[in-house]
């Protein structure tokens, strides 16, 4: 018979930091995109057609690193859910 150690303990405190750290880069990604989109016409940091070109093609960008946010703490809940349903198995072996 074979035999799988699992340190659940470990899984869902991986999961719960990267849940964490996704909320916090999800955070750094609309204080990077809110700068940006302020450049050309708020602070004036670079102003013209290409700042607001690039404006406009960072406003089309920014959604792919939220889903990459969002993929993020996906897999961290996944981990902190397969610890916990692997917690109540051996439980259900155990009793």
């Amino acid at each position: 018979m074979a035999k799988i150690d699992v340190d659940t303990q470990k899984m869902r405190e991986c999961g719960n930091e990267i849940m964490k750290l996704s909320i916090s880069i999800g955070n750094d990604i609309n204080k990077l995109f809110d700068r940006i989109q302020k450049m050309p016409s708020i602070t004036c940091e670079w102003v013209g057609e290409a700042a607001e070109a690039y404006v406009n093609r960072a406003k089309n960008e920014k959604m792919q690193y939220i889903q990459f946010k969002d993929v993020l703490y996906s897999y961290g809940k996944y981990l902190v859910n397969s610890a916990d349903l692997l917690e109540q198995s051996v439980r259900g072996v155990e009793a």
